[in-house]
């Protein structure tokens, strides 16, 4: 795998990490009275709103980096990338947000960062 494509897969599935971090960080700062009339929720919820914005556009160019990746490498291959997620988004939720580490979180991390070295070595 050439390295530009390794950057590129990399990069694609830290912006997924990172979104989901910005998505959890906006949910907590929703603030939703369904009685409210749509617009005043908006309003209320401009800044929330906004990290999904700014998310979505980082997941699109996360999606530009991925199919150019993908021109050369194979999908077996660089799809297995994407578990690094699992490993990224409960650690930053472990850290930023005081959420509980699974029991056998470090040893599905060790098992998963393992299996995406096996494979790539193909």
């Amino acid at each position: 795998m050439a390295k530009l494509d390794l950057v590129l897969i990399l990069f694609s599935v830290a912006v997924i990490g990172i979104g989901q971090i910005i998505f959890k960080f906006a949910a907590r700062e929703m603030k939703i009275d369904f009685g409210q009339s749509t617009i005043l929720i908006v309003k209320t919820n401009l800044f929330p709103l906004g990290l999904v914005l700014l998310t979505v556009t980082l997941y699109c160019i996360s999606t530009l980096a991925w199919v150019y990746a993908l021109r050369t490498v194979p999908l077996s291959v660089a799809y297995m990338f994407n578990s690094l997620a699992f490993v990224l988004v409960p650690l930053a939720g472990f850290l930023m947000f005081g959420e509980q580490m699974p029991r056998y979180f470090i040893l599905g991390l060790v098992m998963i960062i393992g299996g995406i070295y096996f494979i790539s070595r193909a």
